[in-house]
């Protein structure tokens, strides 16, 4: 028992890697699903093919497949799981129609992956401006305040200046001259009066 163990460990660890690509897998199941391969009906990428002529009746009749490449999954599912003139029973498991499906179909899966890629870069593209657009919006705003802000200062530093200036010239003192004194007239009219009488 310890042998058999032994030697079959490998076999256990090597199907636990997979040595080949998806496309082999697909063309190999195509190829081979259960002893009948499907290209000798269907041709060799399934645009169908006629495997025989004969004359029935005296009438020139041909058998072949029918074309398989442009089913879509559903009614390609339903056709490998129902009874079929003429077409053998593979008994397939999902994951083995899917793969025959993406053999038949991996030129126009590719190109919807690719457009689906190309779509998305588009869309993160556009997505990548509009950030880019509201950032510049976002600093020319914030410039504007700025300015404004920046206009609105020099405009209160200028009106302050302004005020002081025009404060400091009302209040800037006269020149330092003293007042009139104020004449009596009748101190100097005695005074008059007594330096005639003292003639």
């Amino acid at each position: 028992m310890k042998y058999i163990l032994f030697l079959t460990l490998p076999l256990f660890l090597y199907a636990k890697t997979s040595f080949i690509t998806q496309e082999e897998y697909a063309a190999q199941l195509y190829k081979n699903p259960r002893g009948i391969g499907c290209q000798h009906c269907h041709g060799d990428q399934g645009k169908g093919k006629i495997v025989a002529n004969y004359t029935h009746k005296k009438i020139q009749k041909s058998f072949g497949g029918p074309a398989i490449d442009k089913l879509d999954y559903a009614a390609f599912y339903k056709a490998l799981n129902s009874r079929i003139d003429s077409m053998p029973r593979y008994f397939l498991t999902p994951k083995e129609i899917s793969a025959l499906y993406f053999y038949l179909n991996q030129e126009e899966l590719k190109k919807a992956q690719e457009l689906k890629e190309a779509q998305e870069k588009k869309k993160a593209q556009e997505a990548e401006k509009v950030k880019k657009a509201q950032e510049a919006k976002k600093v020319s705003e914030t410039k504007e305040v700025n300015e404004t802000k920046e206009i609105k200062e020099v405009h209160e530093t200028k009106e302050v200046n302004e005020t002081q200036e025009t404060k400091e010239v009302v209040e800037e003192p006269k020149e330092n001259t003293k007042p009139a004194e104020a004449i009596d007239i009748n101190a100097l009219f005695r005074e008059a009066t007594e330096a005639k009488n003292a003639k």
